[in-house]
């Protein structure tokens, strides 16, 4: 790493430098540059290079968004913010965020824009959540390791979790977290309960505690949770 950051001040100083004499200031082979260059394009570096005599590496004279080096992960959380404001209708802000969320996509490496599109079909935003399910919100800040939620999303791990139903009862459950959904502010886990053996949907801020586990599970298609969310969307 302290290399890539090495490499990338070496770029940004914005000097006319070859792939030989780039190597050859880092000490290190050619090969191992081009390595190194490969590396920070799968971060988000627009790094461009010209073959043959006299060409050089740089990066792109307008290298906008790149410059953040953004993971999957941030991308996602920007694009769904956007996604929130669009459903929110606010008069302010809504002229430019197609926009802005189409150059955000196209920005990212091609090798991890699959990977982006993938978690996008998997956030599920619908509409304001009613008064009745507003009002009896409580937060989901203080649900102990609520990141976990997150973890086993993103890398299909199941989750047991302590939850309280509507009612108060607590119970234990195993799930998988095939789908997120927002109501907003309410956020749903769209999952499959290994207790029930049958897709559910559990309300965050009545999971009281969350842990992961190392069982993996492959996604199952939306089709699946067709008659849970049906249900679901009766009862908001």
């Amino acid at each position: 790493m302290a290399r890539l950051d090495q490499l990338l001040g070496r770029l940004k100083s914005g000097d006319a430098c070859t792939a030989a004499s780039l190597a050859k200031e880092l000490g290190i082979s050619t090969r191992t540059l081009m390595r190194d260059l490969d590396d920070l394009k799968e971060l988000g570096y627009p790094i461009e290079s010209d073959q043959g005599r006299g060409g050089g590496v740089r990066l792109h004279p307008r290298w906008g968004i790149g410059r953040l080096a953004l993971n999957y992960r941030e991308v996602i959380d920007l694009l769904l913010s956007i996604s929130v404001l669009e459903k929110m209708q606010s008069p302010l802000l809504l002229e430019n965020l197609s926009s802005v969320r189409n150059k955000l996509f196209a920005s990212f490496p091609d090798a991890q824009r699959q990977n982006v599109a993938q978690f996008r079909r998997r956030i599920l935003v619908g509409d304001l959540a009613s008064k009745h399910v507003s009002g009896s919100y409580q937060g989901d800040l203080e649900i102990p390791n609520a990141h976990l939620v997150l973890e086993g999303f993103f890398e299909k791990k199941c989750l047991t979790i302590n939850y309280s139903r509507e009612d108060g009862e607590q119970n234990l459950r195993k799930v998988e977290v095939h789908y997120l959904f927002l109501n907003w502010p309410v956020w749903y886990l769209i999952a499959w309960d290994y207790l029930r053996s049958a897709p559910r949907t559990f309300r965050i801020d009545r999971i009281k505690e969350v842990n992961l586990t190392n069982e993996s599970f492959n996604i199952k298609p939306l089709s699946t949770f067709t008659d849970e969310l049906s249900q679901f969307a009766k009862a908001l």
